[in-house]
């Protein structure tokens, strides 16, 4: 199959970035990636044959592109959309994958000027508690989720090309309103984040801490695996959809003072009744 995109520009060429690349590249869709990373991770991933070219510039990286995607950090995205504005070749197409969209989306408005127009609005639904270009995997998004999260300007045919790019790849593209995709993951990925990361901070800070690692099993593994993730790139997140946030922190909040307080009172049938409600609807999750 001849490539179908001449050259694609990654900025941020960590676990996404490369994964993206590495996944591009065996599917022959694009002859040539060209990949950004203000620090060493484009020049890895070169090493590591996930990219075409590391450049040293966003402007080198996007020169010639017909796409252009942004799988930074979301506090890296203002400067980047800034950067890459006058770098742009005219009928480029960018999308980006943050797992925030309203202040990305805030952020390429006010600096694309008219390549706004361009912008497609993304979010893989994958990812791993480990990161960086070393981690990267090109089955990363096969069967996984890809949302669009297009705004009301937002030409349908540029949301036709991503989503034929991204299906080259293996992902299931489906889009959805950034105002709820930040209230939704909110729920089942930036809170659940913080549990996972309060859970295990709680039980490093316990006098059982190290017995703990000696004699845990799946099931503490399991429910705290995400809180090995990145530390600084999940508090940016949290930080970014703060409100959302703690709106699902304080369902959460209520709910384990109700735990708790059955628990003191010792009464099963409350337990029963918390317990109960959850796993049916853990159970419809699979």
């Amino acid at each position: 199959m001849s490539p179908s995109v001449q050259r694609l520009a990654i900025l941020g060429v960590g676990l996404i970035g490369a994964s993206l690349a590495a996944a591009l590249k065996r599917a022959g869709a694009v002859a040539q990636v060209a990949g950004y990373s203000p620090n060493d991770d484009a020049r890895v991933a070169r090493a590591l044959g996930h990219l075409d070219v590391a450049c040293d510039s966003v402007a080198e990286a996007v020169a010639g592109a017909s796409f252009v995607v942004l799988a930074a950090p979301v506090t890296a995205m203002p400067e980047l959309f800034a950067q890459l504005r006058d770098a742009l070749e005219p009928q480029a197409i960018v999308t980006d994958c943050g797992s925030t969209k309203r202040s990305v989306i805030d952020a390429a408005r006010r600096a694309l000027g008219e390549a706004f127009l361009r912008y497609v609005p993304g979010h893989p639904i994958a990812g791993s508690e480990h990161s960086g270009p070393q981690a990267a995997d090109p089955d990363l998004f096969r069967d996984r989720r890809w949302l669009l999260c297009p705004v009301d300007t937002t030409p349908q045919q540029h949301c036709e090309a991503v989503k034929r790019l991204l299906e080259t790849v293996g992902a299931q593209v489906s889009t959805l309103d950034p105002v709820l995709h930040d209230r939704v993951f909110a729920e089942v990925s930036h809170w659940p984040h913080a549990v996972a990361f309060g859970l295990s901070a709680a039980i490093a800070g316990g006098e059982l801490a190290e017995q703990a690692l000696e004699f845990s099993g799946a099931g503490l593994r399991d429910t705290t695996r995400v809180g090995a993730s990145s530390p600084a790139m999940w508090a940016d997140i949290l930080l970014d959809n703060r409100d959302a946030c703690l709106a699902s922190a304080a369902r959460h909040r209520a709910t384990n003072e109700a735990i708790v307080a059955a628990l003191e009172a010792r009464d099963r049938e409350a337990l029963v009744s918390v317990f109960s409600a959850a796993s049916r609807w853990r159970n419809r999750l699979g």
